[in-house]
Protein backbone atom coordinates (compact mmCIF):
# COMPACT_ATOMS: atom_id res chain seq x y z
CA UNK A 1 0.00 0.00 0.00
CA UNK A 2 1.44 3.50 -1.16
CA UNK A 3 -0.50 6.64 0.36
CA UNK A 4 0.60 10.32 -1.91
CA UNK A 5 1.10 13.18 0.83
CA UNK A 6 -0.45 15.64 -1.28
CA UNK A 7 -3.73 12.98 -1.33
CA UNK A 8 -4.13 12.90 1.98
CA UNK A 9 -3.70 16.63 2.53
CA UNK A 10 -6.52 16.81 0.38
CA UNK A 11 -8.92 14.57 1.75
CA UNK A 12 -8.21 16.53 4.83
CA UNK A 13 -9.63 19.48 3.41
CA UNK A 14 -12.64 17.93 2.20
CA UNK A 15 -13.05 16.92 5.39
CA UNK A 16 -12.49 20.12 7.35
CA UNK A 17 -14.30 22.60 4.67
CA UNK A 18 -17.30 20.05 4.62
CA UNK A 19 -17.22 18.90 0.68
CA UNK A 20 -15.09 19.31 -2.50
CA UNK A 21 -15.48 22.76 -4.12
CA UNK A 22 -15.82 24.20 -0.71
CA UNK A 23 -11.78 22.16 -0.35
CA UNK A 24 -11.30 23.19 -4.21
CA UNK A 25 -12.07 27.15 -3.10
CA UNK A 26 -9.70 26.69 -0.31
CA UNK A 27 -6.82 25.15 -2.03
CA UNK A 28 -7.05 26.84 -5.20
CA UNK A 29 -8.31 23.91 -7.05
CA UNK A 30 -10.95 22.77 -9.48
CA UNK A 31 -13.37 20.01 -8.22
CA UNK A 32 -12.55 18.09 -10.92
CA UNK A 33 -8.97 18.33 -9.64
CA UNK A 34 -10.02 17.32 -6.16
CA UNK A 35 -12.22 14.54 -7.05
CA UNK A 36 -9.15 12.88 -9.01
CA UNK A 37 -6.93 13.02 -6.06
CA UNK A 38 -9.48 11.66 -3.66
CA UNK A 39 -10.53 9.07 -6.36
CA UNK A 40 -6.29 8.46 -6.69
CA UNK A 41 -5.94 8.21 -3.07
CA UNK A 42 -8.81 5.44 -2.89
CA UNK A 43 -7.33 3.48 -5.36
CA UNK A 44 -4.15 3.37 -3.57
CA UNK A 45 -5.49 2.33 -0.52
CA UNK A 46 -8.17 0.45 -1.38
CA UNK A 47 -10.65 1.30 0.92
CA UNK A 48 -13.59 3.49 -0.41
CA UNK A 49 -13.16 7.01 1.90
CA UNK A 50 -16.45 8.64 1.58
CA UNK A 51 -19.96 7.43 0.54
CA UNK A 52 -21.57 9.08 -2.40
CA UNK A 53 -24.46 7.23 -2.51
CA UNK A 54 -26.04 10.00 -0.04
CA UNK A 55 -26.16 13.37 -0.30
CA UNK A 56 -24.11 15.29 1.22
CA UNK A 57 -21.68 12.65 1.04
CA UNK A 58 -20.35 11.19 4.39
CA UNK A 59 -16.96 9.60 5.60
CA UNK A 60 -17.04 5.73 5.48
CA UNK A 61 -15.36 4.22 8.78
CA UNK A 62 -12.12 4.07 6.88
CA UNK A 63 -12.22 8.17 6.24
CA UNK A 64 -13.14 8.85 9.66
CA UNK A 65 -10.15 6.24 10.71
CA UNK A 66 -8.26 7.93 7.98
CA UNK A 67 -9.70 11.91 9.18
CA UNK A 68 -7.95 11.37 12.88
CA UNK A 69 -5.11 9.88 12.10
CA UNK A 70 -3.87 11.87 9.27
CA UNK A 71 -4.25 15.43 11.23
CA UNK A 72 -1.92 13.54 13.35
CA UNK A 73 0.51 12.67 10.48
CA UNK A 74 0.29 15.91 9.09
CA UNK A 75 1.22 17.84 12.02
CA UNK A 76 4.15 15.45 12.33
CA UNK A 77 5.31 16.03 8.80
CA UNK A 78 5.10 20.21 9.46
CA UNK A 79 7.41 19.71 12.47
CA UNK A 80 10.21 17.45 10.19
CA UNK A 81 9.16 20.29 7.60
CA UNK A 82 10.32 22.46 9.63
CA UNK A 83 13.18 20.80 11.44
CA UNK A 84 14.64 19.83 8.70
CA UNK A 85 14.50 23.25 7.45
CA UNK A 86 16.94 24.68 9.82
CA UNK A 87 19.72 22.49 8.63
CA UNK A 88 19.81 24.90 5.91
CA UNK A 89 21.29 27.29 7.96
CA UNK A 90 24.07 25.37 10.20
CA UNK A 91 25.12 21.76 11.13
CA UNK A 92 23.22 22.00 14.24
CA UNK A 93 20.42 24.41 14.70
CA UNK A 94 19.82 24.05 18.36
CA UNK A 95 22.24 22.65 21.25
CA UNK A 96 21.83 22.90 25.03
CA UNK A 97 24.74 21.82 26.66
CA UNK A 98 25.64 21.71 30.38
CA UNK A 99 29.40 22.36 32.00
CA UNK A 100 30.58 21.55 35.50
CA UNK A 101 31.51 24.61 36.88
CA UNK A 102 35.53 23.37 37.40
CA UNK A 103 35.97 23.14 33.98
CA UNK A 104 33.71 25.91 32.43
CA UNK A 105 35.80 29.25 32.36
CA UNK A 106 38.46 26.78 31.10
CA UNK A 107 36.43 25.00 28.27
CA UNK A 108 33.45 27.27 27.63
CA UNK A 109 35.35 30.15 25.79
CA UNK A 110 36.79 28.28 23.16
CA UNK A 111 33.96 25.78 22.99
CA UNK A 112 31.79 28.51 22.26
CA UNK A 113 34.29 30.49 19.41
CA UNK A 114 34.24 27.24 17.57
CA UNK A 115 30.99 26.29 17.52
CA UNK A 116 29.66 29.71 16.83
CA UNK A 117 29.94 28.86 13.02
CA UNK A 118 27.97 25.23 13.48
CA UNK A 119 25.68 25.93 15.75
CA UNK A 120 22.09 27.99 15.54
CA UNK A 121 21.40 28.47 18.63
CA UNK A 122 23.75 27.44 21.89
CA UNK A 123 22.00 27.86 25.40
CA UNK A 124 24.82 27.04 28.07
CA UNK A 125 23.87 25.49 31.73
CA UNK A 126 26.82 25.79 34.33
CA UNK A 127 27.12 26.19 38.35
CA UNK A 128 28.82 24.51 41.26
CA UNK A 129 25.93 22.13 42.18
CA UNK A 130 23.78 22.58 38.98
CA UNK A 131 21.45 19.00 38.67
CA UNK A 132 23.35 18.54 35.40
CA UNK A 133 21.85 14.51 34.81
CA UNK A 134 18.46 15.07 35.72
CA UNK A 135 18.04 18.03 33.48
CA UNK A 136 20.09 15.69 30.83
CA UNK A 137 17.06 13.20 31.75
CA UNK A 138 13.72 15.22 31.30
CA UNK A 139 15.61 16.26 28.04
CA UNK A 140 16.29 19.69 28.86
CA UNK A 141 19.58 19.44 27.70
CA UNK A 142 21.21 17.93 24.93
CA UNK A 143 25.03 17.56 26.35
CA UNK A 144 26.21 17.28 29.61
CA UNK A 145 30.44 17.61 30.00
CA UNK A 146 30.55 16.60 34.48
CA UNK A 147 32.67 14.79 36.35
CA UNK A 148 29.73 12.54 37.49
CA UNK A 149 29.98 9.02 35.69
CA UNK A 150 26.87 6.87 34.31
CA UNK A 151 26.85 3.22 33.09
CA UNK A 152 26.20 2.84 29.61
CA UNK A 153 22.89 1.64 29.12
CA UNK A 154 19.82 1.90 26.89
CA UNK A 155 19.21 5.12 28.14
CA UNK A 156 22.96 7.14 28.79
CA UNK A 157 25.91 7.08 26.99
CA UNK A 158 29.03 8.33 28.53
CA UNK A 159 32.40 9.00 27.21
CA UNK A 160 34.98 10.22 28.88
CA UNK A 161 37.77 12.79 27.84
CA UNK A 162 39.74 13.97 30.21
CA UNK A 163 41.82 12.34 33.03
CA UNK A 164 43.60 13.96 36.17
CA UNK A 165 44.96 13.25 39.39
CA UNK A 166 43.65 14.45 42.73
CA UNK A 167 46.08 16.27 44.59
CA UNK A 168 46.49 18.04 47.80
CA UNK A 169 47.25 21.84 48.39
CA UNK A 170 48.86 23.03 51.22
CA UNK A 171 50.08 26.75 52.46
CA UNK A 172 53.30 27.60 51.52
CA UNK A 173 54.81 27.30 54.78
CA UNK A 174 53.66 23.85 55.57
CA UNK A 175 56.00 20.89 55.56
CA UNK A 176 55.25 18.55 52.58
CA UNK A 177 53.69 15.54 53.71
CA UNK A 178 55.99 12.13 52.82
CA UNK A 179 53.28 9.64 53.58
CA UNK A 180 50.15 8.63 54.92
CA UNK A 181 51.11 9.26 58.56
CA UNK A 182 52.38 13.03 58.13
CA UNK A 183 48.88 13.21 56.19
CA UNK A 184 47.14 11.75 59.11
CA UNK A 185 49.17 14.76 61.42
CA UNK A 186 48.56 17.47 59.27
CA UNK A 187 44.75 16.10 58.99
CA UNK A 188 44.82 16.88 62.81
CA UNK A 189 47.08 20.12 62.91
CA UNK A 190 45.10 22.17 60.16
CA UNK A 191 41.49 22.67 59.21
CA UNK A 192 40.32 20.88 55.98
CA UNK A 193 38.99 22.77 52.87
CA UNK A 194 36.43 20.25 51.86
CA UNK A 195 34.15 20.79 48.00
CA UNK A 196 30.16 20.32 48.85
CA UNK A 197 29.47 16.79 49.09
CA UNK A 198 26.84 17.13 46.18
CA UNK A 199 30.33 16.78 43.97
CA UNK A 200 31.95 13.66 42.55
CA UNK A 201 35.17 15.38 43.59
CA UNK A 202 34.33 15.65 47.62
CA UNK A 203 33.35 11.39 47.59
CA UNK A 204 36.64 10.42 45.93
CA UNK A 205 38.63 12.01 48.41
CA UNK A 206 36.28 11.26 51.52
CA UNK A 207 36.95 7.60 50.33
CA UNK A 208 40.43 7.96 50.01
CA UNK A 209 40.58 9.45 53.37
CA UNK A 210 38.60 6.17 55.07
CA UNK A 211 40.95 3.88 53.22
CA UNK A 212 44.03 5.01 55.17
CA UNK A 213 42.11 5.81 58.41
CA UNK A 214 42.54 9.81 57.99
CA UNK A 215 39.72 11.75 59.76
CA UNK A 216 40.57 15.25 58.52
CA UNK A 217 39.98 17.83 61.23
CA UNK A 218 37.32 21.27 60.02
CA UNK A 219 33.76 21.52 58.54
CA UNK A 220 34.33 24.14 55.81
CA UNK A 221 32.80 23.14 53.08
CA UNK A 222 32.51 25.18 49.32
CA UNK A 223 30.86 24.76 45.86
CA UNK A 224 33.64 27.54 44.76
CA UNK A 225 36.94 26.58 44.18
CA UNK A 226 37.93 30.21 44.06
CA UNK A 227 36.78 30.42 47.61
CA UNK A 228 38.48 27.21 48.71
CA UNK A 229 42.15 28.32 47.34
CA UNK A 230 41.65 31.72 48.83
CA UNK A 231 41.60 29.73 53.04
CA UNK A 232 44.43 27.51 51.62
CA UNK A 233 46.55 30.74 50.38
CA UNK A 234 45.94 32.29 53.32
CA UNK A 235 47.32 29.98 55.47
CA UNK A 236 44.30 28.66 57.04
CA UNK A 237 43.61 25.24 55.68
CA UNK A 238 44.24 22.42 53.24
CA UNK A 239 42.31 20.76 50.63
CA UNK A 240 42.30 18.25 47.58
CA UNK A 241 41.41 19.29 44.22
CA UNK A 242 42.46 18.93 40.83
CA UNK A 243 44.90 20.76 38.21
CA UNK A 244 41.55 21.82 36.46
CA UNK A 245 39.88 23.26 39.38
CA UNK A 246 43.20 25.05 40.04
CA UNK A 247 43.04 26.58 36.36
CA UNK A 248 40.02 27.62 36.28
CA UNK A 249 40.76 29.26 39.14
CA UNK A 250 43.24 31.17 38.56
CA UNK A 251 45.70 29.59 40.81
CA UNK A 252 49.45 29.52 39.99
CA UNK A 253 52.00 26.93 41.73
CA UNK A 254 53.51 30.10 43.73
CA UNK A 255 50.14 30.76 45.18
CA UNK A 256 50.48 27.00 47.06
CA UNK A 257 51.88 24.16 47.82
CA UNK A 258 50.89 21.31 44.98
CA UNK A 259 51.58 18.11 46.66
CA UNK A 260 50.65 14.04 45.16
CA UNK A 261 49.12 11.72 47.36
CA UNK A 262 51.40 9.01 48.90
CA UNK A 263 51.52 5.60 46.88
CA UNK A 264 48.70 6.06 45.43
CA UNK A 265 47.14 8.43 43.20
CA UNK A 266 42.86 9.37 43.29
CA UNK A 267 42.14 10.15 39.45
CA UNK A 268 38.83 12.45 38.52
CA UNK A 269 37.25 12.42 34.91
CA UNK A 270 35.54 14.70 33.17
CA UNK A 271 32.77 13.08 30.81
CA UNK A 272 30.26 13.70 27.98
CA UNK A 273 26.87 12.25 28.79
CA UNK A 274 23.91 12.55 26.29
CA UNK A 275 20.62 10.04 25.88
CA UNK A 276 21.17 7.56 23.62
CA UNK A 277 18.04 8.61 21.26
CA UNK A 278 19.29 12.21 20.86
CA UNK A 279 22.91 10.40 19.51
CA UNK A 280 23.73 11.90 16.42
CA UNK A 281 26.72 13.75 14.45
CA UNK A 282 26.82 16.97 16.14
CA UNK A 283 27.46 15.35 19.89
CA UNK A 284 30.51 13.58 18.72
CA UNK A 285 31.54 17.12 16.65
CA UNK A 286 31.49 18.42 20.26
CA UNK A 287 32.84 15.74 22.05
CA UNK A 288 35.73 15.73 19.17
CA UNK A 289 36.12 19.75 19.72
CA UNK A 290 36.24 19.46 23.75
CA UNK A 291 38.91 16.77 23.67
CA UNK A 292 40.86 19.21 20.88
CA UNK A 293 40.84 22.08 23.55
CA UNK A 294 41.52 19.40 26.32
CA UNK A 295 44.49 18.56 24.62
CA UNK A 296 45.40 22.19 24.06
CA UNK A 297 45.40 22.73 27.74
CA UNK A 298 47.21 19.81 28.84
CA UNK A 299 50.09 21.49 29.29
CA UNK A 300 49.09 24.00 31.59
CA UNK A 301 47.26 21.16 33.87
CA UNK A 302 50.74 18.97 33.67
CA UNK A 303 52.08 22.16 35.39
CA UNK A 304 49.58 22.21 38.30
CA UNK A 305 49.98 18.55 38.99
CA UNK A 306 52.08 18.20 41.60
CA UNK A 307 54.56 16.25 39.36
CA UNK A 308 52.13 13.84 38.36
CA UNK A 309 52.13 15.51 34.55
CA UNK A 310 51.88 11.35 33.41
CA UNK A 311 48.08 11.12 35.05
CA UNK A 312 46.99 13.82 33.09
CA UNK A 313 45.46 12.45 30.10
CA UNK A 314 43.35 13.13 27.24
CA UNK A 315 41.03 10.02 26.41
CA UNK A 316 40.23 8.53 22.95
CA UNK A 317 37.13 7.13 22.26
Amino acid sequence: MTMDVRGIEIFLAICENGGLTAAANTLGLTQAGVSQHLQKLEREIGIILMDRTVRPPRLTPGGEYLRRRGRALMGELDDIRTGISRYQLCDIPQLRLGVIESAASALLPQLVRRLSRSVGALSVTSGTTHPLLPELRAGELDLVLTSEQVDEDDIFCCEPLLAEPIVMVLPKDRPRPRDWEDIALLARELEFISYGSRRRLARIVSHQFKRFGIEPRGHLEFDSSVALFDIVSSGAGWAATTPMCMLCAGISEADLQIVPFPDVTPIRSINAIWMREREDTSIHMVTDICRTIFTELAPKLVRLSGGMGERVQVLSE
